[in-house]
């Protein structure tokens, strides 16, 4: 995936290349506050158990571009991140039984 969204904007002309960081992370918010919104929407606000609809996967696409994109322009290979971050999860599973930190 990653691969795909470097070759799509090296052969798009649509914005300052590399994006600013700072403006990467502000476009990420921005997209993420667009999928939250279609979480609210697809939840009613809460009120009803969330139900998938076209707009939500949208918008988690718009967000995961963005941050593949930030993966790009920072050099951080997002597989092997990933993958680290798995190994991390697991261990904290084993040792705590939960994904979450000690920190509180």
């Amino acid at each position: 995936m990653q691969n795909k969204v470097k070759e799509f904007n090296d052969n798009m002309n649509c914005h300052r290349k590399p994006m600013p960081t700072y403006a990467r992370l502000i476009d990420i918010q921005s997209e993420l506050g667009e999928l939250v919104k279609e979480y609210l929407k697809g939840s009613k606000y809460g009120t009803k158990p969330f139900v998938m609809h076209e707009d939500f996967e949208l918008e988690f696409g718009d967000t995961l571009y963005s941050m593949l994109c930030l993966a790009n322009e920072t050099g951080i290979d997002a597989e092997k991140t990933l993958d680290r971050i798995l190994e991390k999860y697991r261990k904290r599973i084993e040792e705590n039984g939960t994904m979450g930190s000690k920190k509180e």
